[in-house]
């Protein structure tokens, strides 16, 4: 009677009462069924964070409770800006529920000023000093036994400040043995992001060093002590270069809150931050909503596929700066999604209803138009899913190696592409190894086993508008028959003893499990690296992936080898679909270094490649002459450019420099 619905799975049945579910996902039902006839109340939680769909939701619901007077709407948050709210709805009556906090003393502990982060040589601010955190571990010591329980949380802002106290917090792990360190980040690989839900020994705290992903999005059991570093990085957007920048910012005066009341779930907890009172008081009330610092095409996109007529007038609780939304129905109409008139296109009523990018949607489109539907649905499913390379603050020079025969010398995409393919033999052949296989190049597993369910998403989206063929259910034998019943029999089996018995066991963590969590891997044997496994040792998400998928089908379509003329109408049409977003290169790169090389965009100059690029890190395939790649004569290539490639990439982020993300080269023409 209560279940769930994310984005590849669903516990929903036509019994259920109660169901959890994503706003997004919400507003896919909203597009199907305007009025939501399935729902008598509808409870929207975390209103504060002000997510873009969720300030979207909310508009949506206000145009839509008039038609519903029978539907309640339930707006939930610990930390809202009641007035706000209350009056977007129509002065709404609020309820406010005391919470069960239990006491919190905050320290305020300001970092000396020349302790503060400074700026070095080429304006990039200098590695974070560990010291002021040191300090509170030093003081958490001092003053508290250790048989008394209590972890500590430490919010900073990012990867890189995670990096640098977690190499001296380490240190000072060993030298005491009362401390196991855990970094806490998305691009974690799973298994060491659920270690910091794991128990410590007796006589020995948690560490946890984490980002804002555990201000409310995480809730970690065991926590007494909060350490505040007061920032955040946050992306915003650039709709004159289409940029996105990942900046640092102080927080609002409600996510420090947020922070704070971390401390108090389970027992008087003291939160220590590392600014001044009078920098609290100086903090904006509230954090600013998404909806005002990001890309905005595919939300015009969807509400013009909903109906809701004009984005200019849509009753937004807090409306996006108009620069934006120009920025982004003029992106919409030069991709073809919108007309003159600024109506949905047919190819633009198709793009709405896939949960991608629009040039990721163009490009399926066109692959399933140029028969080449295969591997651009792999190659689309890759880009719209996390990174699978693994970061850490030591990279391997292993991983590295063993990936290198994966790297396309045409580009991150087809490197993707590559890696997906093998990863799919690998499970196809011996499905028990894929987790060594993926730890042994640097990948995280997980990121691929999204990427399958999304590309099936695609593929059965697709197939409803059909742009591509039914699968062809080919008879086979009975006996091939009833042994594929039995095998997903057993698979049923397994899934139903891990989901009665197992779910997910707390461990008990060693000591070293702090020592070495750096490197994204995880071990096969002891800490965290059974995560996932149930019955014998039986990897979970392997059955999941084999119950959900046709592995047979799966295993057929990557293992077929592009020719060298697909290969080239393949990169054609990703860059007809990311298109205008091509770089030049500097035409000083020759005599630049490897790690220098610098392009121009036709709204940004002086970008560079992404580290994690295959450019990046085998530049020289940018300075080769292109072969012929439709297997011809010389004259094939007439007219191509010897003297440099274009780069088609899907996005420019801007971090401590302006980097071209997910590039694909193409020669230029004379």
């Amino acid at each position: 009677q209560v279940g769930y619905q994310i984005r590849f799975e669903s516990t929903r049945s036509p019994a259920t009462k109660i169901v959890f579910l994503t706003e997004g996902l919400l507003l896919r039902q909203v597009q199907r069924e305007p009025t939501l006839p399935g729902y008598q109340v509808l409870i929207a939680d975390e209103v504060h964070e002000r997510h873009l769909h969720s300030d979207f939701l909310l508009g949506v619901l206000r145009r839509l409770l008039p038609a519903r007077p029978d539907l309640k709407l339930v707006l939930m948050s610990a930390t809202i800006n009641i007035r706000l709210f209350s009056r977007y709805f129509g002065d709404v009556p609020v309820l406010q529920v005391p919470g069960r906090i239990f006491p919190i003393t905050v320290i305020y502990q300001p970092i000396p000023k020349e302790e503060a982060s400074t700026v070095g040589k080429a304006g990039k601010p200098e590695r974070l000093d560990p010291l002021p955190y040191l300090r509170v571990l030093q003081a958490i010591d001092h003053k508290y036994p250790p048989e008394e329980r209590g972890d500590l949380l430490v919010f900073l802002s990012g990867v890189a400040e995670i990096g640098a106290v977690l190499e001296a917090a380490q240190a000072y792990a060993a030298q005491t043995q009362r401390w196991i360190v855990l970094p806490l980040h998305s691009t974690l690989s799973v298994a060491e992001q659920d270690k910091v839900f794991d128990v410590p020994p007796p006589g020995v705290r948690k560490c946890i060093l984490s980002t804002n992903i555990a201000e409310t999005s995480v809730t970690i059991d065991g926590v007494r002590f909060v350490l505040d570093s007061g920032k955040v990085k946050e992306m915003s957007y650039d709709p004159q270069g289409k940029l996105q920048r990942l900046q640092e910012f102080w927080i609002s005066r409600a996510s420090a809150e947020q922070r704070k009341g971390r401390a108090g779930r389970t027992g008087p907890g003291v939160c220590y931050r590392l600014y001044a009172e009078s920098d609290y008081d100086a903090f904006s009330p509230y954090p600013v909503p998404e909806i005002q610092r990001v890309a905005l095409d595919s939300l015009v996109l969807q509400l013009k596929s909903m109906g809701l007529g004009d984005p200019r007038t849509f009753p937004f609780l807090e409306p996006p700066p108009s620069s934006s939304l120009e920025t982004a129905v003029r992106y919409l109409r030069d991709q073809g999604a919108l007309d003159d008139a600024e109506e949905l296109t047919p190819i633009g009523n198709l793009l709405a209803q896939l949960p991608v990018d629009v040039v990721v949607g163009k490009m399926l489109v066109l692959g399933a138009l140029f028969g080449l539907a295969e591997p651009t649905l792999t190659v689309a499913a890759t880009l719209s899913v996390q990174s699978p390379f693994l970061r850490s603050s030591q990279p391997n020079p292993d991983c590295a190696t063993a990936r290198r025969p994966l790297e396309s010398p045409h580009g991150d995409p087809l490197t993707l592409l590559n890696i997906f393919n093998e990863w799919v033999q690998v499970k196809s052949e011996r499905s028990g190894s894929s987790r060594k296989w993926c730890r042994r190049r640097g990948l995280e597993e997980h990121r691929l086993y999204e990427a399958a369910n999304l590309r099936r998403q695609f593929q059965e989206l697709l197939r409803d508008h059909r742009l591509l063929e039914e699968a062809s259910n080919q008879t086979s034998d009975s006996y091939s028959r009833q042994s594929r019943h039995r095998e997903r029999r057993e698979l049923h089996r397994l899934w139903r003893s891990h989901t009665e018995t197992e779910g997910r066991k707390r461990k008990v963590l060693r000591l070293q499990d702090g020592a070495d969590n750096s490197s994204g891997e995880d071990n096969d044997g002891g800490g965290g690296g059974n995560h996932g496994k149930g019955e014998r040792g039986i990897d979970i998400q392997d059955v999941k992936f084999k119950l959900r998928h046709n592995v047979e089908e799966l295993q057929a379509v990557s293992s077929s080898s592009l020719s060298s003329s697909r290969l080239a109408v393949l990169k054609l049409l990703l860059c007809r679909g990311l298109y205008p977003q091509l770089a030049v290169p500097d035409h000083l790169n020759t005599g630049r270094k490897d790690s220098d090389q610098i392009f121009h965009t036709k709204t940004k100059q002086g970008v560079v490649l992404h580290p994690t690029s295959v450019f990046a890190t085998s530049p020289q395939l940018l300075h080769a002459k292109e072969g012929p790649e439709r297997g011809g004569s010389k004259d094939s290539v007439e007219g191509l450019s010897c003297h440099h490639q274009l780069l088609a990439f899907v996005s420019l982020l801007e971090t401590n420099k302006p980097y071209l993300v997910n590039c694909v080269r193409v020669p230029a023409l004379q």
